[in-house]
């Protein structure tokens, strides 16, 4: 799931778009409710999101050290690519 710039409210509806983890019932597609926001501050000083607890009443009742059971951490998810072109030799950087 790719965290970006959408508002975010406690509370809100949240889809999982990636298979976390198949046996726990934390699938593409599975739905929850949005619990907690984690941010850190960029060198802008902004606030960027890092992750957040969504409560999934149909997982695993396992619950994870510091949680309540069917609440499950969603960390943010990115690339870089770093790459040089081969003509100009000009490196590039890219996060998706």
């Amino acid at each position: 799931m790719c965290l970006g710039k959408i508002p975010l409210l406690i509370g809100m509806p949240i889809l999982v778009s990636q298979n976390f983890n198949v046996e726990g019932g934390i699938v593409n597609g599975s739905t929850g409710k949005l619990r907690k926001v984690r941010y850190s501050l960029n060198n802008e000083r902004q606030q960027v999101l890092r992750s957040c607890i969504v409560e999934i009443s149909h997982s695993s009742d396992e619950a994870l050290p510091n949680l309540f059971p069917h609440q499950i951490p969603i960390i943010e998810d990115f690339v870089e690519l770093k790459f040089t072109h081969p003509n100009s030799k000009k490196k590039h950087v890219k996060s998706l």
